[in-house]
């Protein structure tokens, strides 16, 4: 929360909470643990310091009791693999993170083979996510996109996707990076 504030004082408009690393070869969290890790401090950021809270996550189930606790974007980075996830957000009305990666959450998958033209490939996987979203309910206002630096891809691939970001637009909704120190700097 201390954080949060420091955040917020510095001029951030969004803060993302998430209860389970992405780190790769750990194990996942049970749904039970990551919602005891999260909805306490979402409670807080959202009500104590009126913050805009993004909630990070790929369970439908932590997502809706993230949702109650006072979050209001769903930050998906999974790629949308359950759709139950786009239904929580059409039910509840909280926008919806789609974010570009070819790997299960926690694994690591980077081919310099992978994509013969990355920037279409990209475009055209959040598209056909976009449709499955809009498929379960939500509203494509609801929508943001995260064509995924680092997730599924080498640094070339990655450095590749960023000089052709322009065409993400074509999407025709907000852009998302996650820009980890970790990893792209």
């Amino acid at each position: 929360v201390e954080l949060a504030h420091e955040l917020l004082a510095a001029g951030a408009d969004i803060l993302d909470v998430g209860g389970e690393s992405a780190t790769t070869g750990r194990p996942p969290v049970a749904v039970e643990e990551e919602i005891e890790r999260v909805v306490p401090l979402v409670q807080r950021l959202a009500g104590e310091l009126g913050a805009i809270v993004s909630v990070d996550t790929y369970k439908p189930p932590v997502a809706r009791a993230a949702i109650v606790a006072g979050a209001r974007i769903v930050n998906d980075v999974s790629g949308l693999r359950d759709p139950e996830l786009a239904q929580v957000c059409a039910q509840t009305g909280a926008a919806l993170v789609v974010m570009h990666t070819r790997a299960a959450p926690r694994e690591r998958l980077q081919d310099p083979d992978l994509y013969a033209e990355i920037a279409g490939e990209v475009r055209a996987f959040l598209r056909e996510r976009m449709a499955v979203a809009v498929a379960a309910g939500v509203d494509p206002e609801q929508l943001i996109v995260d064509p995924g630096p680092d997730f599924a891809k080498t640094p070339a691939q990655t450095i590749r996707l960023l000089t052709e970001l322009g065409r993400m637009h074509e999407l025709g909704r907000p852009l998302l990076m996650a820009i980890s120190r970790k990893d792209f700097i």
